[in-house]
């Protein structure tokens, strides 16, 4: 009569103690009472091993519960009592087998990181790291990554696991890589979320807590312009000078509002586009009517700036630039005499 004790744990290495009540119901004595459980990771050992005629003994022995054991979620084991009889023969006793079941405690761990975890311009790459680990009892399969929030504006990263099968306590690290957009440098940030799953021997699913990075975009605003002047179109007051602006957004951010900054234009210099891109110019033109003191000067000095509004609020200005345009002086007088009778 096997009886199977409380398993110690339910981690491949637990053990089952076993009692085994082993009962003479012959009518001759046995001697060399063994019993016979191949599991056992020693032979039973038993007190006494002759018994008379409705004599009883009870044997012990132990069992290390395997990871197919605990995969499973039962730990079966079956034994015989044998000994020798009178003559010489050997009596072996039916077998009885005991089911101890094994608690399944599915689990799995998720650490996240991004490198670098600073990006400064669009098509810079963030290398993700998942790395995973079996933290529960039972073999994990079909082991994959699933992004649960990624904020990014290009293509969500394509993870790869070297290993999709984990055992207990074993560990494997998916990769996945990212291309950042101009806007995720505009927003500022990239933030991912994720988890990783897998299924249990029963076929269910585990699935690790969530685990996120972010990847913050150091802005850089900048603008720069470049002033040139046209030829006047006279060298006398109410003549006029044609000023181009090449504006350029020299950042890592997108500028909106662009606006040239110059008080001694006639108007507001027009742009035939406001919103610039990192790396991206573009052409404002306006015009200046000459004064008499300009005239009186013989110079015109104009100095510009530009302004405009990166993403995330504020103003961005450019260093100013000036230009020095010559006015050719033309002194001349007449004199009309009038002679009187």
């Amino acid at each position: 009569d096997k009886t199977a004790g409380t398993p110690s744990g339910n981690t491949a290495g637990s053990t089952i103690a076993y009692t085994f009540l082993v009962t003479n119901t012959g009518n001759v004595t046995i001697t060399g009472i063994a019993v016979n459980d191949a599991q056992l990771d020693a032979a039973a050992t038993c007190p006494v091993t002759t018994l008379a005629p409705g004599a009883t003994t009870t044997c012990t022995g132990t069992h290390t519960i395997t990871q197919a054991e605990v995969d499973a979620g039962t730990s079966n084991n079956s034994a015989t009592a044998s000994g020798t009889d009178p003559s010489g023969g050997t009596t072996t006793s039916p077998p009885d087998t005991t089911t101890t079941p094994i608690a399944s405690a599915p689990a799995m761990t998720l650490a996240k990181t991004a490198s670098p975890t600073t990006v400064s311009a669009a098509g810079d790459t963030v290398s993700y790291s998942f790395a995973v680990t079996n933290s529960g009892n039972v073999t994990i399969s079909n082991l994959v990554i699933n992004e649960t929030a990624f904020s990014g504006t290009g293509t969500a990263p394509v993870i790869t696991c070297p290993v999709t099968t984990l055992a207990p306590g074993a560990s494997t690290t998916c990769t996945g890589n990212y291309t950042v957009t101009q806007a995720d440098i505009d927003v500022g940030s990239v933030t991912n979320t994720a988890t990783a799953s897998g299924n249990d021997p029963s076929g269910g699913t585990a699935t690790s807590p969530p685990s996120s990075a972010t990847v913050t975009a150091a802005p850089a605003p900048t603008l720069t312009i470049d002033k040139t002047a046209g030829t006047p179109s006279g060298n006398t007051a109410g003549s006029t000078i044609a000023y181009s602006f090449l504006v350029t957004n020299t950042g890592n951010v997108t500028i909106t509002g662009i606006a040239v900054n110059d008080a001694q234009l006639d108007a507001a210099a027009v742009c035939p586009v406001t919103t610039l891109a990192p790396g991206a110019n573009t052409t404002c033109t306006g015009t200046h009517t000459i004064t008499q003191a300009e005239i009186d000067a013989g110079t015109v000095n104009n100095s510009a700036t530009v302004t405009g509004t990166p993403p995330g609020g504020g103003t961005t200005t450019s260093p100013p630039d000036t230009t020095t345009t010559p006015i050719a002086p033309a002194p001349a007088m007449t004199v009309d005499k009038t002679a009187g009778t």
